[in-house]
């Protein structure tokens, strides 16, 4: 069951998956290899500096890998799928209130439409880690991500894809000194798919991406990411 599993044990930015992009920032260090990984011996980095246009792109400040170009691994309404992800945030500061309260994107589940709200969005909010979901409402995942500074943590996003108000997005975490996944957010009975129909032609399509999106002024901002995975549950 599952679709896309990007472990980066082939030790290249697209983790041996053609169409899988590290980045399209053009600095050379916008996306590279560290080792190890959370599993094994390879993850992703990807690094933004604010302020210098080689880490600006499509129209941010962000480098991002995206499954856009993957049609496999889409999704649309009426399917469940669970996305995994491993992110270590490296060298993060504390978030001061001189910030902005949302510092960056780690993970995203799109649509894509710059109209279209992104349903699924994890997130660095001041000092936690958010959920920001298609019903615009917010759920912390993570009270204090400083108390995990340069440590691996792992998280898994099960939703179910639907236009009309039968759909869910439920989160787990596994943090470091935890050895199985806890619920850390729940919610039922919303509409997750933010776009117009994808089935019978001509629609939106829905993708994952993640990465570094967004970094507060004079920041450099710098995520490890590994073991993406995305399993059907339907």
């Amino acid at each position: 069951d599952t679709i896309l599993n990007v472990n980066y044990e082939s030790g290249t930015l697209n983790s041996g998956i053609t169409g899988l992009p590290g980045s399209d920032a053009s600095a050379p260090d916008a996306a590279y290899m560290v080792s190890p990984g959370a599993s094994g011996n390879y993850a992703i980095a990807h690094k933004v500096v604010y302020g210098d246009s080689a880490y600006y792109s499509d129209g941010n400040w962000r480098s991002e890998t995206t499954a856009r170009f993957l049609t496999y691994t889409h999704f649309t309404p009426g399917q469940e799928r669970r996305y995994e992800f491993s992110v270590l945030l490296k060298d993060w500061p504390a978030w001061t209130s001189a910030e902005s309260a949302t510092r960056s994107n780690i993970f995203q589940c799109r649509v894509s439409s710059s109209s279209a709200y992104v349903p699924v969005m994890i997130r660095l909010q001041r000092n936690s880690i958010q959920i920001r979901r298609a019903d615009a409402s917010t759920a912390t995942l993570v009270t204090n991500y400083m108390d995990y500074a340069n440590q691996w943590m792992h998280f898994r996003i099960d939703v179910k894809w639907t236009m009309d108000n039968t759909g869910y997005i439920k989160t787990y975490n596994k943090l470091p000194g935890q050895s199985v996944y806890t619920q850390s957010s729940s919610i039922e009975n919303i509409r997750t798919f933010t776009g117009d129909t994808a089935v019978n032609g001509g629609g939106k399509l829905g993708y994952a991406k993640w990465g570094v999106y967004g970094v507060p002024e004079n920041i450099t901002g710098i995520a490890y990411h590994d073991d993406i995975r995305i399993i059907a549950l339907n």
